[in-house]
């Protein structure tokens, strides 16, 4: 049975911090807080919490939190850190007030690991619901005692990941969505209206021109073995998964994805942002650089970049700096580099890679602005030609019916 201790006590900062702690006995308490950088001004056993620790688990089983959740718990976090409420009384107070089940457990675990004196860094790790990106930070922050300010980072920074992300799905969705029922209307068109006049054309005599056949075949054979169709395109799709998940074909489609028209720059400059971003945050909070480079390699989410930037990590590791190993490397666009060169040269590297993520982001906005107004007529032009293809299909022998008649 442990003990539960509330304290009084100043940080590095000299702001004042209270909450409770779970101990053997008061020397441990005091010890446990000391290990935290605190400066105990008041300690009294508190009978009225204690408590049973029960045992939590080194990795709960619900996978990770969303950018919204990691958001949330880092703002509100620093916030009442700010106004001097402790890590443990803080993470409780956030727990009450999870809006999700794997949340309210990732918290509670955290909190009874800080109790215990682990560092917030690695009780949030040992849950294994954080990306490494919000540990590093956190474990910066507390080793510099700023860890409210890298709080406040790390909330803006999920929280510009989430609304680009939700700009660039709100963009694709109705251009999804047209071209999802383009093909049910064709395949409706093909299984059910081709068919329904074959009959009456073969049946006429007419000689029937080699699209009217064609696509009289395409029909029958969707409305008899419609189901082959289906595990057809099933597999195709689980195959193409797969192997798009692997190493090889995962940096194949990566690629192939930089190297498309429109695409492929709409691409590079999402991943720009990200890596100016991410790169931005994680120095700022003084994250060391190859812990960073790592961390980004992770985040841009293409395997051809990840690897370039593996090669920038191996320059800086050999004494380097960003700069030259990035041109090197050539799988930005040259400002890329330029700018870091500039921020290097200056030692303001991360308000330097702020900036560039702002521009890039400009161009994200624009992009996504041109791929729409590309894709909706192409779309269109698709839809139209297709239903013009079968509607001319079953006019053309009709025509020659009339004529004969």
């Amino acid at each position: 049975m442990k003990a539960t201790f509330s304290y009084r006590a100043r940080d590095a900062g000299g702001r004042l911090v209270q909450g409770t702690i779970e101990a053997r006995d008061e020397a441990s308490a005091f010890d446990m807080l000391k290990a935290q950088g605190l400066f105990v001004t008041g300690l009294t056993r508190d009978e009225r919490k204690e408590r049973t620790v029960i045992a939590m688990p080194e990795r709960l089983s619900g996978g990770k939190l969303s950018l919204v959740q990691l958001s949330r718990i880092a703002r509100h976090m620093s916030i009442m850190m700010t106004a001097g409420v402790g890590l443990s009384p803080a993470l409780h107070t956030l727990a009450e007030q999870a809006e999700s089940k794997l949340e309210k457990e990732v918290l509670d675990t955290a909190r009874v690991k800080v109790d215990a004196g682990m560092s917030l860094a690695r009780s949030l790790a040992d849950t294994g619901a954080f990306p490494q990106l919000f540990l590093h930070m956190v474990e910066a922050g507390e080793a510099s005692g700023k860890l409210d300010e890298v709080l406040v980072r790390l909330a803006a920074y999920f929280d510009r990941d989430y609304d680009l992300r939700q700009r660039i799905k709100g963009a694709m969705t109705y251009p999804a969505v047209v071209a999802v029922f383009a093909v049910i209307i064709v395949i409706i068109l093909l299984g059910t209206v081709v068919p329904s006049f074959a009959g009456v054309l073969e049946e006429s005599g007419v000689p029937l021109p080699g699209l009217t056949k064609a696509l009289i075949s395409i029909g029958r054979f969707i409305a008899a073995r419609w189901y082959v169709l289906v595990g057809v395109f099933a597999l195709i799709v689980f195959t193409a998964r797969y192997y798009v998940r692997t190493d090889e074909g995962g940096y194949r489609w990566d690629a192939l994805v930089l190297k498309l028209p429109v695409i492929g720059s709409f691409t590079m400059k999402v991943i720009v942002v990200r890596f100016s971003e991410t790169l931005a945050s994680l120095v700022g909070a003084g994250v060391p650089i190859l812990q960073s480079l790592e961390i980004v390699e992770r985040v841009v989410g293409n395997q051809v970049v990840a690897l370039g930037l593996r090669k920038v990590r191996s320059g800086v590791r050999e004494g380097a700096g960003i700069a030259g190993p990035l041109a090197e490397a050539g799988v930005f666009p040259p400002v890329v580099a330029q700018m870091v060169a500039i921020g290097e040269e200056s030692g303001a590297i991360d308000q330097v890679l702020m900036k560039l993520a702002e521009f890039y982001e400009k161009e994200v906005d624009r992009g996504i602005k041109s791929l729409t107004s590309i894709i909706e007529p192409v779309l269109i032009a698709v839809v139209g030609i297709s239903v013009g293809l079968i509607v001319a299909a079953v006019m053309l022998p009709m025509f020659e019916m009339v004529q004969v008649l």
